[in-house]
């Protein structure tokens, strides 16, 4: 199958900007409070330190934007991210448990969503915890059902004695560690008695 490649919405980076367009106009508000309260040269250091923080963020948040990608291709989903540290994370087929997808109410006044890829390791409840997260997508159960075919076509296709192999690995694994915890468990019990 041909990799899918798939990059958020403009509508991502939108709520971005008004999630943060949010936290300076509480900012303000909170520096009219200090303003009132505190000295004024406290007052201009924290404005300061404000307004460059926040020109900051309007720098980062297009180049975040810009620098997520994500890509379905024949094994696993992949993620790139990254502006100063980039991030590359990969979730191949055959770990992939569960797949949800979610909106909130402002994603769905832009029609985009996010679709969350968990995996057995991943911890917590259901939905807590994502290992890979399709977030500002449109087409989310198109993306979906793409995702589901090729872990339904993965699982499928491995021949009988490559799950076999992988099955009998496994239990040697658990046999190898359950020795090793009883040998420890005796040689504990040895020195108690001798």
């Amino acid at each position: 199958m041909e990799p899918i490649v798939v990059r958020p919405e403009k509508e991502q980076r939108t709520m971005w900007f008004i999630g943060w367009g949010i936290l300076f106009v509480l900012g303000l508000v909170l520096g009219v409070v200090l303003l009132l309260t505190v000295d004024k040269l406290f007052f201009g250091l924290c404005l300061v330190g404000w307004l460059i923080f926040m020109s900051l963020i309007l720098l980062w948040i297009p180049a975040f934007y810009k620098s997520l990608e994500y890509i379905i291709d024949s094994d696993s989903v992949k993620m790139r991210q990254g502006v100063f540290w980039r991030k590359r994370v990969t979730v191949p087929y055959a770990k992939i448990t569960n797949i949800d997808v979610t909106q909130g109410p402002v994603q769905r006044m832009f029609n985009i969503g996010t679709i969350h890829i968990q995996t057995a390791g991943a911890g917590g409840p259901q939905g807590a915890h994502a290992e890979l997260k399709l977030v500002g997508v449109r087409d989310l159960d198109g993306l979906k059902d793409a995702i589901m075919e090729r872990v339904r076509g993965y699982t499928i296709s491995r021949p009988e004695e490559t799950r076999k192999e992988i099955a009998e690995e496994s239990d040697s694994k658990i046999f190898k560690h359950i020795l090793k915890e009883l040998t420890a468990i005796r040689e504990v019990l040895e020195k108690r008695q001798g």
